[in-house]
């Protein structure tokens, strides 16, 4: 988006009034009428404008598209501020926010994208998102902490997104160890966490999270029956924007604790919505399959499982199916 593009949405999104023609074209330095072109090419990209003869004009619609103005002016009091990479459409975000880190990125580098071609999750399963619909993005951390706290960056990520939910929507979502995102019985989201380290240095960590939003996955072959969505769940639209930026301020607050060496209060939070403590499950680990109970998970994220003779292990790595019985 163009400058003075830029500066007239800002205009139009400051004001809950009609602001006047000439005062737009007094902020921009231009004519009237280059501010009614101005206005007609933002009308073409999916604003509603209204223009209110004597009084002006007035925002009263935004698009549901992802607009890189719109996230870093939101964002611009963050650790993300300028370090927001917007794409239309890309392999994965994760595969190319690696590539960012190799070459030196910034810590709180953030890669967006409405459409991915190469889009995947935890053990290599395709992830399936429509474009121009979802929530698709990876960060760029460099924590100056020991490998076994990285499931911290899962489990602050997890949570912010079931906060941000929550606050956007009123929905009641739930973390599935250990790094789903569901909505009653059904997957909405996940999260995949890589990382580049040698001996006890972690040169960086990208988080990764996928997250459905106005789209219908009961449409979709495959997942008809596994997954949902906020606006399937709400029964209606959800601003991809609100929620995208409500997400990463949580994650700055979240990731503040740590060096704050309040990891405990991030543990604390996420127990009160993991979706399987307490619940009958089936672990697949290390290519065994064992039935049992998650009796809870652990502040460095490992579960915590009893099996049906009653022995209970600590799971650090596995796959988790819940069993309604």
């Amino acid at each position: 988006m163009e400058t003075d593009q830029k500066t007239l949405l800002q205009l139009l999104k400051e004001t809950d009034s009609p602001i006047s023609g000439e005062t737009i074209a007094r902020e921009l330095n231009v004519s009237r009428t280059a501010v009614w072109k101005r206005i007609e090419k933002l009308r073409k990209e999916g604003f509603k404008i209204n223009a209110q003869p004597k009084s002006g004009y007035c925002l009263t619609e935004s698009p549901d598209k992802l607009i890189l103005e719109e996230i870093e002016n939101e964002l611009k009091k963050t650790i993300f501020s300028k370090k927001i990479i917007f794409y239309k459409k890309i392999e994965s975000t994760n595969l190319t926010a690696k590539r960012l880190a190799v070459d030196g990125a910034f810590e709180g580098t953030v890669v967006i994208a409405e459409e991915q071609t190469m889009g995947r999750g935890r053990l290599n399963r395709e992830w399936i998102s429509p474009p121009d619909s979802n929530i698709l993005f990876s960060i760029i951390f460099r924590p100056k902490f020991l490998f076994s706290q990285l499931f911290s960056l899962t489990m602050l990520t997890s949570l912010s997104i079931v906060k941000a939910i929550e606050k956007i929507t009123g929905l009641n979502p739930m973390i599935k160890w250990p790094n789903d995102i569901y909505i009653g019985r059904l997957k909405a989201g996940g999260i995949l966490t890589e990382f580049n380290g040698e001996q006890d240095q972690i040169n960086f960590v990208v988080v990764g999270v996928g997250l459905n939003v106005n789209f219908d996955p009961s449409l979709t072959d495959g997942i008809e029956n596994i997954a949902t969505s906020l606006s399937k769940e709400l029964g209606e639209k959800v601003s991809r924007i609100k929620l995208l930026c409500a997400i990463l301020k949580e994650i700055e607050k979240y990731y503040s604790l740590i060096y704050k060496n309040e990891l405990y209060k991030i543990h604390q939070e996420w127990s009160k919505y993991s979706f399987v403590t307490g619940k009958s499950v089936t672990i697949t680990s290390f290519n065994s399959t064992e039935d049992g109970i998650a009796e809870s998970v652990d502040a460095d994220g490992s579960l915590i499982f009893r099996n049906l003779n009653g022995k209970r292990k600590k799971i650090v790595c596995g796959d988790v199916s819940l069993r309604f019985v």
